[in-house]
């Protein structure tokens, strides 16, 4: 912490960030512990609690936080392809990075009900939100359809993701690149134009 003029200022949220997602990764949302958290970052447990009332708080601050960083990527993907093209890269990196990513791990394999869509209300939230990031970049890549089958499509892909990612039962194995990738262009990027 430093001291500027007398005035104590708050660690950076990325140290309780990190500490979080420690803990997340660990022992996933539920059994994971806001003490343990403060420890690791270094800050009080009151300065937690003063940022992040509950542990959802700060869960859904930190999954906001990845997710911000996994669309940051997708646009980056999306960028220069047709609408066609832009489903299948974004559908495969989503797919390798959610797969590959330790916290997403632990929540699909241990708490799979808190994955997006899950009939709760902030699950809802964040369908509506990924739905408009999804049609925002199928639209800066070219979409033509109307401006209602664009979040129609965006959001189909949302809940397949979430779909594949909990029930992984199914013909598409998720962690092998080249299908997702085939399985995007054969059946995926037929639903825009």
């Amino acid at each position: 912490m430093t001291t500027l003029v007398g005035v104590t200022s708050a660690p950076p949220t990325d140290a309780v960030l990190d500490a979080a997602r420690i803990e997340f990764e660990r022992h996933g949302m539920r059994r994971a512990n806001m003490d343990a958290i403060a420890r690791r970052a270094g800050v009080s447990r009151r300065t937690l609690y003063r940022r992040f009332p509950t542990k959802e708080a700060l869960f859904e601050h930190l999954i906001e936080a990845e997710s911000l960083g996994i669309f940051g990527q997708l646009a980056v993907a999306a960028n220069g392809q047709d609408a066609q093209g832009a489903i299948v890269e974004c559908f495969t990196l989503a797919m390798r990075l959610i797969t590959e990513s330790r916290l997403a791990g632990t929540i699909i394999d241990n708490e799979p009900e808190l994955v997006i869509g899950l009939n709760t209300p902030s699950g809802e939230k964040a369908i509506v939100r990924a739905s408009a990031l999804v049609a925002s970049s199928l639209r800066h890549s070219g979409a033509t359809m109307p401006d209602d089958a664009v979040l129609a499509v965006s959001e189909i892909l949302v809940r397949l993701v979430g779909s594949l990612l909990t029930n992984r039962a199914g013909v598409l194995d998720i962690t092998d690149t080249v299908a997702v990738r085939r399985y995007a262009q054969t059946y995926l990027a037929r639903l825009v134009w």
